[in-house]
């Protein structure tokens, strides 16, 4: 049959999913028996492989994260302004204990200087009157009461040398006492600095974390999101899954392939392959899948392992034998080729880069009429349903990846 025709009867593709349970020894697409996401203690975020489920879990953990995140950020917002407040009232501290203390210095000298000048006047007293202890007493008083007992004597001394005497005294405590507030303030806004300067690290870090949480969240989401549109999932796009991952799951998942080379050599061909032609070759080799049994290419079919034809092309019910090409990597370039014409009304085979592996795809009569994986049902291949077994198997793929991420 030509490229042009139909490609896969249903019948082809009953055959393929019947092979696909023996070899993987499950369900229909080889879901393993125990069910996709059940490895026990692994992180899943939704049921099954159902799109819509899987994006409105994601959604709402992704919801949670961003207030994690606008949180971590207040809390280390709240504690730089703080750490500002606290720097800031520390340099004012310093700056008035100092002066404070300067004072306390002036006023200490003030102090002694009333006390030289009483000790004068009681040198005098004591030769007209022989009482000067009582003066060096008043000199030494720290309350009313000590002041009220030696009145006597300051009344002896005279009311003016009194009142210098009093002032310097009550100055002496006055500035002691601010001296000593302002240096119990210095050193409990220091301590406020070394807190929140140890402080602030962490809340970076915590930023940091929640951050990345959510940078998990949201790339898982949006790898779901690109199938959120379900079968209508548009051909031409970027790849969302690596080879890696394609790879992995196929191993995790107990799948045997016969394939002419390894499977991280063939997942890696198709993300390759379906970037230089603008189609989603993650979802490609999720309809080789579908094609070939898990790349088992069970005993019977039109086509073997060694034919590197892993979409079917050129096989129907009345060939004898699909299309054969020399190696895996020019089978895969031939099926997103072939994809890349179905979808694209505009491409042309000088536009391909590497070249076209099948010549005259301009003339293709399906050129540019099948946009989604939904209109290769009944065109790809015969069989009812065929564009959404695609998108399940690749849902499933993506599900197993999922439950299995540290998201």
């Amino acid at each position: 049959m030509s490229i042009s025709r139909l490609v896969l009867s249903s019948r082809s593709v009953v055959r393929v999913s019947v092979a696909l349970a023996l070899v993987a020894g499950a369900g229909a697409f080889g879901t393993p028996a125990s069910g996709l996401g059940t490895r026990p203690g692994a992180p899943v975020t939704a049921s099954g492989a159902d799109p819509a489920a899987r994006i409105a879990s994601l959604g709402a953990v992704v919801d949670a994260r961003t207030g994690a995140v606008t949180e971590a950020i207040a809390a280390r917002d709240s504690t730089a302004s703080l750490l500002i407040r606290a720097q800031l009232s520390e340099n004012l501290s310093l700056a008035h204990a100092d002066a404070l203390s300067r004072d306390a210095d002036a006023a200490i000298a003030r102090y002694a200087a009333a006390r030289r000048r009483a000790g004068s006047v009681a040198a005098a007293v004591y030769r007209s009157q022989g009482q000067p202890e009582e003066l060096m007493r008043l000199l030494d008083s720290k309350s009313v009461v000590d002041y009220g007992y030696h009145r006597s004597i300051a009344e002896r001394v005279g009311e003016v040398q009194s009142r210098v005497v009093r002032d310097a005294v009550r100055t002496r405590r006055l500035a002691i006492k601010v001296a000593g507030e302002a240096q119990r303030a210095k050193v409990h806004y220091h301590r406020q600095v070394v807190e929140l300067t140890g402080e602030l690290p962490s809340r970076d870090q915590a930023v940091g974390r929640a951050q990345e949480r959510l940078s998990r969240a949201r790339f898982w989401l949006t790898r779901w999101q690109s199938i959120a549109a379900g079968v209508n999932t548009p051909i031409m796009s970027r790849s969302i899954l690596s080879g890696s991952e394609l790879a992995k799951w196929f191993s995790g998942t107990r799948r045997r392939a016969r394939i002419t080379v390894t499977m991280q050599e063939l997942a890696q061909d198709y993300i390759d392959e379906g970037t230089a032609a603008g189609v989603r070759g993650d979802i490609a080799f999720a309809q080789s899948i579908l094609e070939t049994g898990s790349f088992y290419f069970p005993d019977g079919g039109q086509l073997t392992p060694t034919d590197n034809n892993f979409a079917g092309m050129d096989a129907c019910d009345s060939c004898a034998h699909g299309r054969a090409f020399p190696d895996a990597r020019t089978g895969v370039r031939a099926q997103v080729q072939q994809l890349r014409v179905y979808a694209d009304p505009n491409v042309t085979n000088a536009s391909f880069n590497p070249p076209p592996v099948v010549a005259n795809l301009d003339h293709h009569s399906l050129k540019g009429k099948v946009p989604t994986w939904n209109g290769l049902t009944h065109t790809w291949a015969t069989a009812n349903a065929y564009g959404d077994r695609i998108i399940e198997i690749y849902a499933q793929i993506l599900a197993w990846l999922t439950d299995r991420a540290d998201v």
